[in-house]
This record gives structure tokens, C-alpha cells and sequence, in this order.
């Protein structure tokens, strides 16, 4: 590792004019992307263009350059990654590097750590650190998920309109009648403990078009995330939970009341789906 930030920092836009691609086998599909090694004077570039994906990069040498676009559509994104492994993440700038992540951060390891693109796309520096007692397999794992600008954060901790509830119904990962038992407060993110009286939606088909796991054997109880600025609480009656489902959690998309939602579906003349309540 480099001594200095500001030497790192110069050295980077150095790396970037003479960037070297290694001869190690990688693997991508526009989505993911999987390799081995590196070398430990170049920057090897990875292009990805999906709005969800992996980066899984064995025994790391060197630096990549990842460059998110989430392709048709995406002229604007709000991204949020999760990192595993012995690696140091900067967000690309006009001048220079943002720190996104550090194994010695102090931040839990399933953090969500967004930021906005440059336009059409955020570029992430992911250069490889010495091995921890925490992290002593050579394996670095960057997930990442991309939502259109409207999307964006500052939106999620107001109510949603009725307009709104239909679409993010029909969109939903789960969508679950129950009572807020409890909220559990984290530095980043607050944990919504949901007990459950009824699920009225959910996906439980992957990507891969696989059962999955997690929402099968959903039954009593769920755990929605909400970031902390909103402030969550619990309190008396019951709620209709719309969550969806970001790098691997679930997070808040509406969470009206059972007579708001009712209500909204009584008054409601199309949908773009069969709403229940």
C-alpha cells in the first residue's frame, strides 16, 4: 500500500493514461464479471452494463477499473455496492478519488455504500489490499445494484401517493400485510421487524429462475430495511409492507396502512397489476 493518499491519488490518473490489461482468464457477461491475478503495475479495465451484478476477482494483484452503465434507459442512476475481501474502493470523480470502502472502515461488512453516476456512468477503482485476519482468502466480491435518478434516495422516507402504491405493488420483491413488532437502529440502515399476517405478493423466482431460498421459507416474521434518515419507528395497527429486493435485502419501497391501502384499491379503476389486500 501506498504511504500517502495524495501520492495514490496521482499515481492513479498516472495509471489511467497508461493503463496495461492482464493476460489472466476473466470472465463476462455484461452483468458479472470473474478473474484471477493482475498485474501490480496496470489498471485492467471491466465494462459492465446491467443494473445488477457481481465482480468476483480471485487472488487480486494490481487494480481494476470498473465502469457501471446500466445500459438502455440509464441516463441517470443512483448506485449501491456491498464489498468482501481484502480491497480498497474509490469512486472515480472529475479530479479525483472518493473513498467508498476499506476493510478497516468500521463499517459492517453488509453495509450499503451508494453514490449518484457521472452522467451515464460510475467508475469505481478497486485496488487489491494485503490480507487480514478477517479476510485471509484471496477473494475480493463487489455486488451492485443501479436504480434509475427518480429513484434516488431522497424519495424513499416520504408517504407514497396512490398512483405510486400501484406501481411499487406491481413491482415488489414482497409485498406483506403485518404489524411492526420492533425497529431495530444501525449506524446506516434501520431494521424493520415486520410480524407477518398475510403475504399478498412476492417473487420466488431469482434471476436464475430458481426457488428462491429466503422467500419460501418466509413465514412469521421478515426484516425490511430502511435507512436510518427516515427515522423509522414502530407503533399500533397493521401496515402493507412493499419491499424490494437490493443486493441481496430487502428494502422499504411503501409501507401505507391497511385502511389507506384498502382505500387506494377501492378507488383505483386500472392497475398495471391484480392488487389484493
Amino acid at each position: 500500500m501506498l504511504p500517502s493518499t495524495l501520492i495514490f491519488v496521482a499515481v492513479f490518473l498516472v495509471l489511467l493514461l497508461t493503463t496495461t490489461v492482464s493476460t489472466a482468464p476473466t470472465s463476462t457477461d455484461q452483468c458479472d464479471w470473474t478473474g484471477s491475478g493482475g498485474s501490480g503495475k496496470g489498471v485492467r479495465p471491466v465494462y459492465l452494463r446491467c443494473s445488477r451484478g457481481t465482480v468476483f476477482w480471485r487472488d487480486p494483484h494490481g487494480a481494476l477499473r470498473v465502469v457501471l452503465s446500466g445500459g438502455e434507459g440509464f441516463h441517470g442512476f443512483r448506485a449501491c455496492v456491498k464489498v468482501f475481501g481484502p480491497a480498497r474502493v474509490y469512486l472515480e470523480g472529475k479530479t479525483s478519488l472518493r473513498p467508498v470502502y476499506s476493510p478497516n472502515d468500521g463499517k459492517h461488512k453488509s453495509y450499503h455504500r451508494c453514490f449518484h453516476s457521472n452522467g451515464q456512468l460510475a467508475a469505481l477503482y478497486v485496488e487489491a489490499d494485503e490480507p487480514s485476519r478477517e479476510y485471509n482468502r484471496r477473494i475480493v466480491e463487489l455486488q451492485y445494484d443501479l436504480e434509475k435518478q427518480e429513484e434516488q434516495e431522497e424519495t424513499e422516507c416520504r408517504p407514497c401517493s396512490k398512483e405510486e402504491l400501484a406501481k411499487t405493488y406491481c413491482q415488489s420483491d414482497l409485498v406483506a400485510r403485518g404489524t411492526v413488532s420492533a425497529v431495530e437502529k444501525k449506524t446506516d440502515l434501520d431494521d424493520l421487524v415486520l410480524r407477518v399476517t398475510k403475504i399478498l405478493s412476492r417473487l420466488d423466482v431469482n434471476e436464475d429462475n430458481e426457488l428462491d431460498v429466503n422467500y419460501s421459507h418466509l413465514q412469521k416474521e421478515v426484516r425490511i430495511r430502511v435507512p436510518t434518515s427516515c427515522d423509522a419507528r414502530h407503533g399500533q395497527g397493521e401496515f402493507v409492507i412493499m419491499a424490494k429486493k437490493r443486493l441481496g435485502d430487502l428494502t422499504l419501497a411503501c409501507a401505507p396502512r391497511l385502511e389507506t391501502w384498502a382505500e387506494a384499491v377501492r378507488e383505483m379503476k386500472t392497475a398495471p397489476c391484480v392488487l389484493r389486500t
